[in-house]
């Protein structure tokens, strides 16, 4: 039986820069396709020039699965990268596919774009947000309510509120174009097997961070939406009550340079590790003692299931995507958003009961181990897209 071509677009694959959660998603999926129904493809759009890139192009293709970067990002002229990505991906006939699959802004209309050269009977797109296009809300206007609901033949979005948001569109509900909710997923080998063989000890004298030193972190782009200016002004109340304590930020974003201003007007500076973008996330979860998210916005956070799937204590601004994971006081801890002094109440409370929040991971572990596997949400993308082709499941 011919296998089901299905390229996966995503911006990029820096996973450890711009592309993170939906880029890693991404690549989780077309590993976890049963390859023998499935011929899975990946086109990433921009090369950002991490670094990054190349490790994991060379992951998918030790894994059977082809994959493409189209053009190089460039900062000054974006416009022009997205012609550039465009031009480059219609050639490419080899790249041709049954089902185009999309993962982001702009990918969503580079699959409407790319519909017809490469030949697709079917295109769908993932919303891994709550909030599209937040930087240019009017495309986020124009192109999701008007254009979307015409041209997709099905939406998925990665969490129920993002979902809700889709269905109440005019145009999708006079289409009578129900979205479906598929969630975020991991694979729990990267944290199962890491779990057996962590040096706590060695990684936290890696970053300068003393022996015995209660460690608080977080992990993502440093932009506006994630919150961690509220995240610094909370740590000064901390460390009246925690003067041990250290707090690491693991990621790098243009809102850098402010937030390590922001700690040095604090006289936080000295507590306050800034790691940058790494690879090694899985790694620098397992020296935590407590994972912090202060988002603003988000679909169904990456980040906060990888900090439960490394058993590691969470506590989570009060929004919509976090509260599809956290249940506050049985699973992990739930803050109002944008609210120091509160964060900095729960942290410390946290941190004075270990034997508690230890039971709330414990919790949080069992419940999404059996909720977000990558296996199980491969298989109902795999049964999404036979439905889309008319073609049986086995």
């Amino acid at each position: 039986m011919k296998r089901m071509r299905v390229l996966q677009i995503v911006s990029g694959l820096s996973i450890e820069g711009p592309s993170g959660g939906s880029g890693r998603f991404v690549i989780e999926l077309a590993h976890a396709l049963d390859q023998a129904r499935f011929e899975p493809l990946v086109a990433a759009i921009w090369d950002y020039h991490t670094g990054f890139e190349q490790k994991w192009r060379e992951r998918l293709f030790a894994a059977g699965v082809r994959n493409v970067i189209a053009a190089g990002w460039d900062e000054a002229a974006p416009y022009r990268s997205c012609v550039r990505s465009l031009q480059a991906l219609q050639g490419r006939s080899d790249f041709a596919a049954d089902i185009l699959h999309s993962h982001g802004e702009f990918t969503d209309l580079a699959a409407i774009y790319l519909r017809r050269p490469l030949r697709a009977r079917r295109i769908i797109r993932t919303v891994h947000s709550a909030l599209e296009w937040s930087k240019r809300p009017f495309y986020g206007r124009l192109f999701a309510n008007l254009c979307y609901p015409l041209a997709f033949d099905r939406e998925v979005a990665v969490s129920q509120r993002a979902t809700d948001n889709l269905n109440r569109r005019l145009l999708a509900r006079l289409r009578r174009r129900q979205a479906q909710c598929i969630h975020n997923a991991l694979n729990f080998r990267r944290f199962d097997d890491l779990r057996a063989q962590a040096d706590r000890a060695a990684q936290r004298a890696a970053l300068g961070l003393p022996a015995g030193a209660p460690v608080i972190g977080t992990v993502g782009r440093l932009v506006a939406v994630k919150g961690y200016r509220y995240l610094l002004a909370a740590m000064p109340l901390v460390l009246t009550r925690q003067p041990e304590i250290h707090l690491v930020i693991v990621g790098d974003g243009v809102e850098g340079p402010a937030l390590q201003a922001q700690a040095q007007t604090l006289g936080i500076a000295d507590r306050v590790h800034f790691t940058g973008a790494r690879a090694d996330v899985e790694a620098l979860l397992a020296i935590m003692d407590l994972f912090v998210s202060t988002s603003l916005v988000e679909g169904l956070p990456t980040v906060v299931l990888e900090s439960m799937a490394a058993r590691v204590p969470v506590i989570v601004s009060e929004i919509p995507g976090n509260l599809e994971l956290v249940t506050n006081g049985e699973t992990g801890t739930v803050t109002p958003t944008a609210d120091p002094p509160t964060l900095a109440m729960a942290i410390t409370a946290a941190l004075a009961e270990p034997d508690r929040i230890r039971g709330l991971a414990a919790a949080a572990y069992h419940q999404i181990r059996a909720r977000f596997s990558i296996e199980a949400v491969a298989d109902q993308y795999a049964a999404l897209y036979c439905e889309l082709l008319n073609t049986p499941r086995e």
